[in-house]
């Protein structure tokens, strides 16, 4: 599809996360964005019940850690590839996997979080 990507770094405990969808996420302006604009992936880093198979684990270049479950995998992924272990984290990527735009937290004000994905959009369309 010819549309951004939009990663979504959560949790299930992730009280910010849960507040931008109720508060934000759910506004009329920002749902349509999200459904019509951009393929959205939500990617938890807590979960603790999907493991991997035993022939992906490995232990993580970035801290360490040994990797065995999807969510770890799913957080080091964040940490090694946009540098941050906090949540949520709002990453817009291009069909190659680039970053379109800095990385984005939690922003509860619908007017700037609206500007932070039409920033994606626009770079989108740009390239």
């Amino acid at each position: 599809q010819k549309k951004p990507l939009l990663v979504d770094f959560t949790g299930w405990n992730c009280v910010n996360c849960r507040k931008m969808e109720a508060e934000v996420w759910s506004s009329p302006k920002i749902r349509a964005m999200l459904n019509n604009e951009f393929i959205l992936v939500e990617l938890y880093v807590d979960d603790k019940v999907l493991d991997l198979p035993e022939s992906e684990h490995y232990v993580s270049k970035q801290t360490g850690k040994k990797i065995n479950t999807v969510s770890k995998r799913n957080a080091d992924f964040q940490i090694t590839k946009f540098e941050s272990n906090s949540q949520p984290l709002y990453a817009l990527l291009d069909n190659e996997g680039e970053l379109l735009v800095p990385t984005s937290g939690a922003i509860y004000d619908i007017e700037k979080y609206g500007a932070f994905l039409q920033s994606g959009i626009d770079a989108f369309k740009a390239k």
